[in-house]
């Protein structure tokens, strides 16, 4: 048996609010089977033959990921295509990034991700070594699938350790803003995180033959980040009037001898029912959740009694 009473507007209150979970790979097998890219970028012409050189350890085209890193990340800092040296950034009256050539080749701007507003972290106006320690010739990229970061990874989790073998093992940890450094060095910074995007790019050159025998599966790896997602609580606000679910709906409290009549004890003054159960029914009255208290609450001729459930979507 069920009694029903309509929820109004100021009933039903959505709150979201964020969860962290961190994660931890160890292996090259453990990235993969996870679905974390390791991919090598090159500067070259697609259709030339060193776009193949790593095409046994990865679908992708090395040319073809190069650029797209440097167009999502660097172009802003790039006068020319084919120009190494990033120029000053130039800003207008509002704040907002110009170009400084007069090719209007050169003239369109794209939005580059940066971490912070404090600086520009792929530019030559950062307090780091520049521009040169963040692209070059060739380009590393770990790329983690939104399902594993969520929203973004959080600032400062990040970090990537890398053993070619031989004893000369490196890492790298994000600085919170949008920059890789290298062995926790402070003005080592040696590529990028866009904690957003989940794709982690470095400098190619430096780490050549660590990266290749990462690539081969003959190095060990371990990459721990930790995630940040967003989470929506529903909250339902069951309010009994002292008015109302005065009276049990449980079969027991109908006497067997006289069908439809109720005990004694039912209908005195004294008598409190308790709820036990709460359910969330649609408009065609089908049950949808159910909530089960922790004990029997007793309800109250006297005031209101208020039961608020919380459903996490």
């Amino acid at each position: 048996m069920s009694a029903f009473k309509q929820f109004l507007s100021t009933d039903v209150t959505v709150v979201p609010f964020v969860v962290n979970k961190s994660f931890t790979f160890e292996g090259t097998a453990s990235l993969d089977s996870n679905d974390i890219k390791r991919l090598y970028g090159l500067s070259s012409s697609y259709s030339s033959s060193t776009d193949n050189t790593y095409s046994s350890y990865q679908s992708q085209s090395a040319a073809l990921l190069y650029n797209s890193i440097k167009q999502l990340y660097y172009t802003n800092y790039i006068p020319t295509p084919s120009q190494s040296q990033a120029p000053s950034p130039v800003y207008n009256y509002k704040g907002t990034l110009i170009s400084n050539y007069t090719s209007s080749a050169t003239n369109a701007r794209f939005y580059n991700y940066e971490q912070t507003t404090l600086f520009q972290t792929n530019s030559l106006n950062n307090p780091y070594l520049g521009y040169a320690r963040y692209f070059s010739s060739s380009i590393c990229v770990l790329s983690i699938p939104k399902n594993l970061f969520g929203d973004y990874i959080n600032p400062n989790s990040f970090r990537l350790d890398i053993s070619n073998g031989d004893g000369d093992d490196i890492y790298l940890i994000d600085n919170g803003e949008g920059i890789l450094l290298l062995n926790g060095g402070v003005n080592d910074s040696t590529g990028i995180i866009n904690y957003f995007h989940g794709t982690i790019a470095f400098n190619g050159t430096i780490f050549a033959q660590e990266y290749i025998n990462w690539m081969t599966n003959a190095t060990n790896v371990t990459c721990s980040f930790q995630s940040s997602r967003t989470i929506y609580e529903t909250q339902y606000k069951c309010t009994l009037r002292s008015n109302e679910f005065n009276f049990s709906l449980n079969p027991s409290t109908i006497s067997g001898s006289t069908e439809g009549t109720v005990y004694n004890f039912v209908t005195s003054s004294y008598f409190a029912p308790y709820a036990t159960t709460v359910g969330l029914y649609n408009k065609k009255q089908e049950l949808l959740a159910v909530a089960k208290l922790a004990k029997p609450l007793p309800t109250s001729a006297t005031t209101d009694t208020t039961i608020l459930i919380n459903l996490d979507m």
